[in-house]
């Protein structure tokens, strides 16, 4: 039987943050008085995906201590650990061993944050027939982002190409994939591997991955500036 379920991406180093937060692992990081990869399982449960794997890396003992079973969320944690950097790609398909076939599955990067109304992205996935579901939106400058490229219909996804290097206006990827289980499950097992570079550029070009836009508010929470910035404007 189908059932949902989602996968927060939460094991990356957080370099960039250190500087900020020294040794505290991302995901632990605090905005709005909760633990940042909190507002991505509160957002799952929010849209009916109350079980939840939460994929772990640098910190994995502490990121579990901190979250427990997620009943504060009103979510059913299970954590996925690796031992050594996977890359995105990796970590999902360690993460997505235990799905189902015809699962719909909710991934989300344990440091977006996100107002896009994921509940009608999923049951729009749902009623498609499609493998998969990125949400895309449209932002002034592209280089930070993966850039998307659609059919003639605005529907599915043709191309995937990864950060340009000119300025300019852009589709780009938001972070938040709806996948069928069988997607995940055939993951290449090659490591390191990434969603973005070896695993959607592939997807695209031989499976139905469907774009669901919309413009709402997102952040990565990625660097100092980023993080100071999620802590005035997220509530």
């Amino acid at each position: 039987m189908s059932v949902r379920r989602g996968i927060v991406l939460a094991g990356g180093l957080g370099t960039r943050l250190r500087a900020a937060v020294g040794d505290l692992p991302k995901p632990l990081v605090e905005v709005a008085g909760q633990p940042l990869v909190a507002h991505q399982i509160h957002r799952l449960v929010e849209a009916g995906v109350p079980d939840v794997v939460v994929a772990v890396g640098f910190g994995a003992q502490q990121v579990q201590d901190a979250l427990g079973t997620g009943e504060r969320w009103g979510a059913r944690l299970t954590y996925s650990r690796e031992d050594q950097p996977l890359g995105t790609g990796g970590a999902l398909a360690l993460a997505a061993r235990t799905v189902g076939a015809d699962d719909t599955v909710v991934v989300v990067n344990g440091d977006l944050l996100s107002r896009h109304d994921l509940a009608a992205q999923i049951a729009a996935f749902e009623g498609s027939g499609a493998a998969g579901s990125i949400h895309v939106r449209e932002v002034p400058d592209a280089r930070a982002y993966g850039v998307v490229s659609l059919d003639d219909t605005g529907t599915r996804i043709t191309g995937f190409h990864e950060k340009p290097v000119e300025a300019g206006p852009g589709l780009v990827n938001a972070g938040t994939y709806v996948m069928r289980g069988d997607v995940l499950l055939g993951l290449p097992s090659t490591v390191p591997l990434s969603l973005e570079v070896d695993v959607f550029p592939a997807l695209v070009s031989s499976a139905d991955v469907r774009a669901h836009r919309e413009d709402a508010a997102f952040l990565d929470v990625g660097t100092p500036e980023a993080l100071e910035q999620a802590r005035q404007a997220w509530r």
